[in-house]
């Protein structure tokens, strides 16, 4: 019984660094206490199936720290927007608008078409 508890509680094999701990699917069925208490003491735990992780079961302070940090900060969205209009102010960008708008559709598409092939 200690092996089989031990083996539930081993760190994933693909987070071994962050020592995140692992359960079993059938063991998240039926010891979800002890799953949920792992969960509150770590923030996050790992669930496998067949040896292979399925999910992360995490608490919801821990989720609203993963979205807060995948948003943009106004600031920063600020900042680049500032950086983007200064390297449109040039002496040159009044006379490359006029000439954008006087293009006809077929031109503007072969600059865009030479201008995505560069890219690649």
């Amino acid at each position: 019984m200690a092996n089989a508890v031990r083996s539930k509680l081993a760190p994933a094999p693909i987070y071994p660094s962050a020592k995140i701990m692992s359960f079993t699917r059938t063991a998240l069925a039926g010891e979800i206490q002890r799953v949920s208490k792992a969960v509150q003491a770590q923030g996050e735990v790992v669930i496998t199936s067949h040896n292979k992780p399925e999910m992360v079961l995490m608490t919801v302070e821990r989720y609203a720290e993963l979205q807060e940090a995948s948003r943009p900060s106004l600031g920063a969205l600020t900042q680049e927007f500032d950086q983007l209009i200064a390297k449109m102010q040039t002496v040159e960008a009044p006379a490359g608008a006029a000439a954008a708008f006087a293009m006809s559709g077929a031109e503007i598409g072969q600059i865009a078409l030479a201008a995505a092939q560069a890219g690649r």
